[in-house]
């Protein structure tokens, strides 16, 4: 059954998601990056929570053996480059089918629009400091025809709501990490899971 998403498929995700899309605007892990107080060990912090996010998101594309052409391959090697490190031991991201994580991939790809916000913050406070994740550039190809397939998937409503679970997991997710770490320079910020 098809039936036309009245605003698109974008808008909608941006409207069921926005609450905890800002809220990851302010988190203490994650906003240093923005922070005049940035330090090696935040930076390193909050890399660490995109490792894992986008290791997880990556691997379950991998193991559902779908959408090839959105691979996060550049921005798990941007990370591990950054931290010296690959987020291996991370906990999966429960995604269950292609329509959750299509809605997924598009949080994570959605994100370089994020790092934008933030890369001269970094290069700025810490020049000597390997930036290779917040330096990747938006691919808009590849932007252009995510948005086209999520658009074009999203008018069934059964996979519109794959889509959204997806979404929503996937902001879920980074929130947990974010709050799973601690912040070196603050260890005050530490919430238990």
């Amino acid at each position: 059954m098809t039936a036309q998403h009245p605003v698109g498929v974008r808008q909608h995700l941006a409207r069921v998601t926005r609450d905890i899309h800002e809220a990851l605007h302010n988190d203490p892990v994650l906003s240093v990056l923005s922070a005049p107080t940035l330090t090696p060990a935040t930076y390193r912090a909050a890399l660490q929570v995109f490792s894992v996010f986008y290791q997880s998101v990556e691997r379950k594309r991998v193991a559902l053996a779908c959408y090839d052409d959105f691979a996060l391959q550049n921005e798990c090697f941007a990370l591990s480059r950054d931290l010296g490190v690959c987020a291996s031991d991370a906990p999966d991201l429960s995604l269950s089918n292609g329509m959750q994580l299509l809605g997924a991939l598009y949080v994570a790809h959605g994100a370089s629009f994020g790092r934008g916000t933030f890369r001269a913050n970094v290069t700025r406070r810490l020049p000597d400091h390997s930036h290779a994740f917040v330096g990747l550039r938006t691919d808009a190809r590849r932007w252009k025809k995510l948005v086209a397939t999520l658009e074009d998937a999203g008018q069934d409503a059964t996979n519109l709501r794959h889509i959204q679970t997806g979404a929503t997991r996937a902001f879920a997710y980074v929130d947990r990490a974010a709050r799973a770490m601690t912040l070196p320079d603050r260890p005050e910020t530490a919430v238990v899971a």
